[in-house]
């Protein structure tokens, strides 16, 4: 009964039991609400004169942490997604450091970029007894259509503006 009402929410149990008996009803109740994928934040980049999104490997730019998703970057996308003054100066900031041709991020380095357009990855948790694959960053292509979620992207007018060009096609 205390492991029942412990996972339906009710604060019952922890308000009348000992913490030691609380602690182990909690545990039992084997995580109700536990998350069925793992996320990952990937950006694509506009690249100039192709009129084409890329992927953008934005791992040169944040080296702390860089290759797990404790990143900078990875912070950035959960904390912050939503407010669009910083979603801007993320923007302008990886459009510079790409431009300036110092770092390796997937895009030739010649090849102007104008804007980008960041996503979120929903990769589902196998189930028990499958394979987990534990630490590991796939191209952005070896990921269904499905799992990816886009939720900020450069305006087209400071796309055209950044590459000096009118743009053909869809964004």
């Amino acid at each position: 009964m205390g492991v029942w009402l412990d996972g339906t929410g009710t604060g019952i149990p922890a308000r009348i039991l000992p913490r030691p008996a609380s602690y182990f009803l909690q545990v039992a109740a084997l995580f109700p609400w536990a998350a069925v994928a793992t996320i990952d934040y990937r950006a694509q980049a506009f690249v100039c004169g192709k009129d084409e999104w890329e992927e953008l490997d934005t791992r040169p730019y944040f080296p702390i942490d860089s290759d797990d998703k404790e990143n900078r970057f990875n912070r950035v996308m959960h904390f912050l997604r939503d407010n669009r003054k910083t979603m801007n100066a993320l923007d302008a900031y990886l459009v510079e450091r790409h431009n300036s041709g110092r770092s390796d991020d997937g895009i030739p380095r010649d090849r102007p970029i104008g804007g980008i357009r960041v996503l979120s990855l929903r990769i589902p948790i196998p189930s028990p007894g499958e394979r987990l694959q534990r630490v590991g960053r796939l191209p952005l292509s070896s990921y269904p259509e499905d799992e990816r979620k886009f939720f900020y992207h450069t305006l087209r007018s400071t796309l055209a503006e950044r590459c000096g060009e009118r743009l053909q096609g869809p964004s």
